[in-house]
């Protein structure tokens, strides 16, 4: 996990509104030209088609690796089922260019999305309706990118997360999007169980009292990145704390656009979540466009990926109640009341 190379690549994703990155180490292989759709979020301009609405911050999600891709069967008005990734750092659902010409979709407003690399003008096109298992979905106006870029047939975002949990189970390699209501129990209630309370941010969910030295950082669960991606005030705070575990080495970042956008890399020390230790981080950072649409460029932010996310057996993604539940796997034990994770997690000392 600590491994890092001279110069290397990675690729990630960003979505609209508030945004979030997701990184690999190898390019998803193309996919079979399939996209997603998305619900429209409340804060998005409504502008007349041809036109560019406000700069939107925009994310692209990833697969947690080239065969375990965490994922859920959805509908496109009617037809399908396409397979979509999750991403609850990503604000905006998506759906792949070439998904809506085979849907014949039509094309609605031009939306001016923020990238990692920058801002980028796409097209949008209005989805009907969509479905997931006994969920149904609203008509949306989704904006589109290449599916190669995406790395899936689509992408949903938190416009449909809102009022819903995400419960992913790693044992299984299965993710589920279900219906919850507020003060609602967690479905996780393992005694190993942690649950870290978390604030709203423009639809994501920012966990409460995470820190690295002593110091505050804001950190985000993003299911749809496979590598953590911290803002470039992180990465000045590790190194003034001399928190890298090892040197910093030049990489790349890809946007969803398509374009490289450069960053460093090394692995973090550690950082404590609630009591909970991750130690040997693996972090890209990056001077990002989408940290800023964010409003998270100024003070240290972290976007926490699914390499992390995979120790646990199981986490729990509950919007309306703003809690993110961690299930510690099996070798995981307790220590004067503190409970860490095997592997990257341990106990404070």
């Amino acid at each position: 996990m600590t491994h890092l190379l001279r110069r290397s690549k990675f690729w990630t994703a960003l979505l609209a509104a508030p945004v979030l990155i997701g990184a690999s180490q190898t390019p998803p292989a193309p996919p079979p030209a399939l996209p997603v759709p998305t619900a429209t979020n409340p804060l998005d301009t409504v502008v007349e088609p041809g036109t560019v609405s406000e700069i939107v911050p925009f994310i692209q999600p990833f697969d947690l690796d080239a065969t375990r891709r965490m994922a859920v069967e959805v509908m496109v008005g009617g037809e399908g089922p396409f397979s979509f990734l999750v991403d609850t750092g990503a604000e905006r659902t998506v759906i792949a260019r070439e998904l809506a010409a085979r849907l014949g979709l039509v094309e609605g407003a031009k939306l001016r999305l923020a990238t990692i690399g920058g801002s980028a003008t796409v097209p949008s096109f209005r989805i009907a309706a969509l479905q997931m298992s006994d969920l149904h979905l609203a008509a949306v106006d989704a904006p589109a990118f290449h599916g190669r870029h995406i790395g899936a047939a689509g992408l949903i975002g938190v416009d449909m997360l809102e009022e819903r949990r995400v419960l992913i189970d790693f044992r299984k390699e299965r993710m589920q999007i279900l219906e919850t209501r507020r003060r609602a129990p967690s479905l996780i209630r393992d005694d190993d169980a942690i649950v870290v309370s978390a604030r709203n941010s423009a639809g994501r969910l920012i966990l409460s009292d995470a820190r690295l030295h002593g110091k505050r950082i804001d950190v985000i669960v993003d299911t749809g990145a496979q590598t953590s991606v911290g803002n470039m005030a992180l990465q000045r705070l590790v190194a003034a704390r001399r928190a890298n575990r090892l040197p910093f080495s030049a990489t790349e970042l890809t946007a969803v656009t398509g374009e490289d956008v450069p960053a460093l890399r090394t692995a973090i020390k550690r950082i404590a979540i609630n009591g909970l230790d991750i130690n040997d981080l693996p972090v890209s950072f990056a001077d990002s466009q989408a940290f800023r649409a964010l409003g998270l460029h100024e003070r240290p932010a972290l976007l926490l990926g699914m390499d992390s996310l995979a120790l646990f057996d199981r986490i729990e993604i509950d919007f309306p109640n703003r809690r993110v539940v961690f299930d510690l796997p099996d070798g995981a034990q307790r220590q004067t009341g503190q409970r860490f994770a095997a592997n990257m997690m341990r106990p404070r000392s």
